[in-house]
């Protein structure tokens, strides 16, 4: 257990020295409960929450992570075991628990057992709470987090204070806000973050190339690594898998679906179903559905897209922009609808539903055509700083969390 401790020195003292940015998101996770857990995909700062918590309280909290060559010898529980008899620690910070085997069994008998003490563990998109024998859903909180909106890009890189902004605050008030921001060449960094600016650990890399490798490290790992051992699947088939997200990266959004990938692989459906939904629980794709009712609708997405607009420039950068920008523009907007947690829906009246409301995605000089006139139709229109009525800024929806 002493060994743990030294470990924890030695990160931390690392982790002190590194620029810190402290996201609203950290603010609002609150650790009430006895058992608290921070979910999302790869890179998205979940070990920097975890450490900069054990920061603020580092005689009573330990931080370790789940893959230590001590839990080849040693068990979670007794490690609390000894934590509650010996020492003043309270807290115990475990980062990627799901690389830890038997992790939901052991939470809950910490649960069951040790009243006063608390765990924060840091874990995959695919942890699921209540599907395994060991339902934790009524003992565990969990907390998800995404990677960098465009408001939090430019705070980090600016060292600015943005406030977040609804969607109907900059429906209403676009002008407004978009003027009151005053912050110079935005669409020049607006261009930045969309290259490289959605996972916080970019400050770590200097050339766009090294940022690039690190995205594409990061889908190799999720898919032989995360997705692999939730699903015990042999190389072969996470090839597939893998095979299948770069079609998602090359494909317009609407052209894929479950039995169109099946017919091109001669795989059958519910196997590349099954292969499609892993990737989106992962934190890899998007699915944008029907607002139609019925588990057809439910469960077949009308478009893919990856989760943000990274993955697709770290794989196609050799690639001229203007046979992928629309492909940009669109994840870019569904990204941050869904990571404010607005539900968007597919529909022909444009390229997204949400409520009311309908948005055609597209350059300066994009019209409302394809909305018919629908009253609540807006443009959301790239490389314009201010907009009007119905045409709004897409950097915009860069605020909304």
């Amino acid at each position: 257990m002493h060994h743990l401790f030294e470990i924890q020195r030695i990160i931390l003292e690392q982790f002190e020295k590194l620029p810190f940015y402290s996201r609203d998101l950290f603010e609002r996770i609150t650790l009430n409960n006895r058992i608290n857990g921070v979910i999302g995909s790869r890179g998205v700062g979940k070990t920097t929450f975890l450490l900069s918590t054990v920061l603020k309280n580092k005689e009573k909290s330990l931080y370790v992570s789940a893959d230590n060559l001590y839990f080849l010898e040693n068990k979670l529980i007794d490690l609390v075991d000894q934590l509650y008899k010996k020492t003043d620690i309270r807290l115990l910070c475990i980062d990627e628990i799901h690389k830890y085997l038997g992790w939901n069994q052991e939470l809950k008998n910490i649960y069951d057992t040790y009243f006063d003490f608390k765990i924060l563990f840091s874990g995959s998109s695919t942890i699921d709470l209540i599907k395994s024998k060991y339902d934790l859903s009524r003992r565990v909180t969990l907390y998800e987090l995404h990677g960098f909106s465009f408001r939090e890009y430019l705070e980090s890189h600016l060292n600015l204070t943005i406030p977040v902004y609804k969607l109907e605050e900059i429906l209403e008030g676009s002008m407004t806000i978009a003027q009151n921001l005053k912050i110079p060449q935005i669409l020049k960094h607006f261009n930045t973050y969309l290259r490289v600016g959605y996972y916080p650990f970019f400050y770590a890399f200097k050339e766009d190339a090294e940022k690039f490798q690190a995205i594409q490290n990061i889908s190799q790992k999720t898919i032989y690594e995360d997705i692999g051992t939730l699903h015990a699947l042999k190389t072969p088939t996470l090839g597939l898998i893998e095979r299948l997200f770069k079609f998602v990266l090359s494909s317009n959004p609407g052209e894929l679906n479950a039995s169109k990938l099946a017919s091109r692989l001669s795989k059958d459906f519910e196997s590349i179903s099954s292969y499609l939904h892993w990737l989106y629980e992962s934190g890899l794709i998007r699915f944008l559905f029907s607002d139609q009712t019925g588990n057809a609708a439910l469960k077949n997405p009308i478009k893919m897209y990856p989760e943000n607009t990274n993955l697709l420039y770290a794989d196609y950068a050799p690639m001229t922009e203007s046979s992928q920008i629309g492909k940009v523009r669109e994840t870019f907007v569904i990204c941050h609808l869904q990571n404010g947690h607005y539900p968007v829906y597919y529909t022909t009246q444009g390229d997204f539903k949400v409520g009311e409301h309908f948005f055609e995605v597209g350059g300066k000089n994009k019209t409302k055509s394809q909305m018919k006139g629908e009253k609540n139709g807006y443009v959301l229109a790239d490389e314009i700083l201010l907009g009007e009525s119905s045409k709004i800024p897409l950097y915009l929806l860069g605020f909304l969390y």
